[in-house]
């Protein structure tokens, strides 16, 4: 098993035209897309192999960590009220939905730095410390929402207050806006992140405000934290985060929320196309590529439905009732098996997982598989894909590797942590480090 992976390793670095990706800016990285063509991360791993640091980390995060300007940061919620996170079995019990109680005691709002050589904490700046406005469940935290982070800025938001903040690379704050509160339909928290869209014309923070009171979108100046646009919809929850996509050479920004999914044109913020009649929300994000969105969601009692939206089209892109394609929807289908993870597209085909692998031809919908994962344990962490593999992180520190393709190949299963431990947050890739976060710490394998 060793020697297949080391040679998928190999075979990633080979790839012509592209550098190993030294960086990991934002939720699912620098595209948002959760791909990396090459990197040196190694074949195998443990708690003792290949283990370069482990750094307990302080209260409690969801957020990814993201890396730029050879730093690490990540952010966090301290006080009593914002540690020992639950895992999956909380949620599926519909008993714990709404039931949280609204905090008493502060929490500290955090944006930690780390040393990627040792892990070493450089410095941790405290953005807010407050009570809680509102109750999140007990499987969530306060620091959900993945910073973002350019040459010389790191932009953090905390929903739970509200709070967008911009540090330099030292901890020294450049601005901050505050948004208000985010309250959160059946008190379960915030999470949807920022993204830092990179352009010649202009760089932006796209920031997703989907909740129960509010459905508007901002697209912010990084330099100043003013609004460059905005644009609303319905209001409702959503845990997603908008997605940058190129649309017949229209950069857009694709949004999924409550019912709809809707894509505005990031240099004015007009809606150039949606696709409505969706019965829930969004806890995961949508993925693209050159020739599509592909997007899928779940929830209980819904029908899940899944969907691959092709390139060039604009308007109200809905299917009539009782018709599955049209000539902007390549395929639609419900009982989709889309989990928490963001879908990731890889060649020609999409994957979907949770407590199962769900891969279909991402052209014509046809299921190549539905297996169910080694483990018996769900995977909420977005996947990542090194060249042709494809690393899955379950709530118990384990990860399995796959390999893209039509048939269902596991290469690998590796394992950190102990058994007190949750591992909910997405990992992220640098050069030749892989960063796995739990709810106690985070690790580098190196």
């Amino acid at each position: 098993m060793r020697s297949r992976l080391l040679l998928g390793t190999m075979l990633s670095l080979i790839v012509s035209g592209v550098t190993v990706a030294d960086e990991w800016p934002q939720f699912r990285g620098g595209t948002a897309q959760s791909l990396v063509s090459e990197a040196t991360v190694p074949a195998e791993w443990s708690n003792t192999e290949h283990m370069a640091w482990r750094t307990p980390i302080p209260g409690a995060g969801w957020s990814q960590p993201v890396v730029a300007g050879g730093r690490i940061f990540l952010t966090t919620a301290v006080g009593t009220n914002a540690d020992n996170p639950s895992g999956m079995g909380g949620v599926m019990s519909f008993s714990t939905w709404g039931m949280a109680s609204t905090p008493k005691d502060p929490v500290q709002w955090r944006v930690l730095c780390l040393d990627p050589a040792d892990g070493k904490i450089l410095w941790s700046k405290t953005i807010v410390e407050a009570v809680p406005a509102f109750a999140k469940h007990a499987s969530n935290t306060y620091a959900t929402e993945t910073p973002c982070a350019s040459a010389d800025t790191v932009f953090a938001f905390f929903g739970g207050t509200g709070t967008l903040v911009a540090l330099d690379h030292d901890g020294t704050e450049r601005w901050r806006r505050n948004f208000g509160p985010q309250p959160i339909q059946n008190q379960f928290g915030t999470g949807a992140s920022p993204v830092l869209h990179k352009d010649p014309a202009g760089d932006r923070i796209l920031l997703q405000l989907y909740n129960e009171n509010s459905g508007r979108l901002h697209c912010i100046d990084p330099q100043t934290g003013a609004d460059i646009w905005t644009a609303d919809r319905d209001k409702g929850t959503a845990w997603s985060t908008p997605v940058i996509w190129t649309n017949n050479g229209i950069a857009e920004v694709v949004t999924a929320g409550q019912g709809s999914v809707i894509a505005y044109g990031i240099a004015d913020g007009r809606e150039r196309w949606r696709v409505g009649g969706l019965d829930t929300s969004f806890a995961c994000s949508v993925v693209a590529d050159a020739e599509g969105v592909y997007f899928g969601t779940s929830s209980p009692g819904s029908k899940a439905p899944v969907y691959a939206i092709a390139s060039g089209h604009l308007g109200d892109l809905t299917p009539p009732k009782g018709q599955a394609t049209t000539a902007a929807v390549l395929w639609s289908k419900n009982k989709s098996g889309a989990g928490m993870p963001s879908p990731v597209v890889v060649g020609g085909l999409l994957y979907f997982f949770g407590d199962k692998a769900v891969c279909y031809d991402k052209r014509t919908g046809a299921e190549k598989y539905r297996k169910r994962l080694p483990g018996g344990t769900t995977a909420v962490g977005c996947p990542l894909v090194i060249g042709n593999r494809i690393y899955l992180v379950n709530e118990k520190g384990r990860t399995v590797v796959l390999e893209s393709g039509p048939e269902f190949k596991i290469l690998g299963e590796f394992s950190v942590g102990s058994d007190a431990e949750v591992f909910w947050a997405t990992p992220a890739v640098s050069g030749d480090s892989l960063l796995i976060r739990s709810s106690d710490a985070l690790y580098c394998i190196r």
